[in-house]
């Protein structure tokens, strides 16, 4: 027997046990891992850009958030000072700038590196008014 005649042999005997290997209900699949490895080196260079843009999505989703969330500051900032200015405003408005309050208080809780206390005292003063609002029914 040469060289070639064992090769030969000893491949189709590998390519068998393969198969029986993968047909058998044993957690091994070899022809599984030769595809998901054949595959792997095909597509690599998608599979990296695949997930350069999972990143880069994630960090636009965390810029995005914060943009709102500053959003959100600079209308409680400013709703704060029309009532400093003695602007009314009816109760759809104060329970928008409510929901606002709460979106920047729970951004602010989540994000501890984000710039806060600026909004504190104002909103404490808007829950004020809308509290004496709601008990003498004294909206715009």
């Amino acid at each position: 027997m040469n060289l070639e005649e064992i090769l030969l042999g000893g491949g189709g005997v590998l390519l068998a046990a393969m198969t029986l290997i993968q047909v058998a209900p044993i957690k091994v699949n070899p022809w599984s891992k030769v595809a998901k490895a054949i595959g792997r080196a095909i597509n690599g260079e998608v599979i990296a850009k695949v997930e350069q843009l999972e990143r880069d999505l994630e960090e636009m989703k965390e810029d995005q958030e914060e943009r709102d969330a500053i959003s959100c500051r600079s209308r409680i900032l400013h709703f704060g000072d029309e009532t400093i200015h003695g602007v009314r405003h009816t109760k759809e408005h104060f329970d928008q700038i409510l929901r606002d309050i709460t979106s920047y208080e729970q951004y602010c809780d989540d994000h501890p590196h984000f710039e806060n206390n600026t909004t504190v005292l104002t909103s404490r003063r808007i829950k004020d008014i809308y509290e004496e609002c709601m008990a003498t029914a004294d909206f715009l």
